[in-house]
């Protein structure tokens, strides 16, 4: 695969480490990531247009969209720029009486999916190889959240064309519909923190603790450490529904085959999944 390729979506499409827009990446010698955390698909869709505008995006580039949940709002602020707050049920930027008097799911199904429709439109009259992926299945208004609503199949049917195209969700392919069914990843940096702070004088080092090396720890530093502080149970307990980059790179092999993807990171034996 070779020329430009340019990415779009929230947090899952870029964040502090490799996502799987990163990793596609590799195959390219030009690449642009306009993905946003927090982002709705109203900020896509407005970031796939301006990135068209600004760079001539033509036929012999490629596009992949990762659409995410649809119960987000975006506003462009003059002086602040884009605000994406992440889910309007999860944010502390509008108020309870905004929630209650204008989150409407349908509404917002029925906006991202319009959205969804222009966006395939638009980018086969240019006439480039593009990919529509999902952080979760567009009839969910939340991200963790299984809710659905009365039109959602009416809405469903009258788009179907354009639910065809999108791939099965990360949500979906990687984590079975329960964000929490995988361990990690951790913030592995405040649990050490914290570990350092009370580690007695008889605990492993941290780098022993992390790997397991118990062999010379009596057992009822074990059992205190385990028990009294549960730092075991924090190192495998998700504290974050973001994938990791190996997640990542297992979604793309289910889901896009056809780029070749696995070669470009490196196989590593590690007890944490950062």
């Amino acid at each position: 695969m070779s020329n430009r390729f340019f990415a779009f979506g929230c947090s899952f499409t870029k964040n502090t480490y490799p996502t799987w827009a990163d990793i596609v990446a590799q195959h390219f010698s030009h690449y642009e990531n306009w993905g946003r955390p927090g982002a709705g698909n109203h900020f896509i869709f407005n970031s796939l247009i301006e990135a068209i505008k600004r760079n001539s995006i033509n036929a012999t580039d490629t596009v992949i969209i990762m659409w995410t949940s649809i119960g987000r709002e975006d506003r462009y602020v003059q002086g602040r720029g884009w605000i994406t707050p992440g889910s309007i049920y999860n944010q502390t930027l509008y108020d309870k009486q905004f929630v209650e008097q204008f989150a409407d799911p349908t509404g917002y199904l029925l906006r991202d999916l319009a959205f969804v429709s222009a966006a395939e439109t638009i980018l086969n009259s240019i006439g480039c190889k593009h990919y529509f992926l999902a952080t979760v299945p567009m009839c969910l208004p939340d991200d963790n959240t299984n809710s659905t609503f009365s039109i959602d199949q009416q809405i469903q049917n009258l788009y179907s064309k354009e639910l065809a195209l999108i791939l099965p969700s990360v949500y979906q392919v990687i984590f079975n519909c329960d964000w929490y069914s995988r361990p990690g990843p951790v913030d592995i940096a405040a649990i050490q923190q914290e570990y350092q702070a009370v580690k007695g004088p008889d605990w492993p080092t941290w780098e022993k603790f992390v790997l397991q090396e118990w062999q010379n720890v009596p057992a009822h530093i074990q059992a205190e450490i385990n028990e009294l502080y549960q730092f075991t149970n924090k190192l495998t307990v998700r504290s974050d529904s973001h994938p990791t980059t190996a997640e990542h790179l297992e979604y793309l092999c289910a889901v896009l085959p056809e780029i070749p993807v696995a070669d470009t990171v490196s196989k590593q034996k590690r007890i944490l999944r950062f």
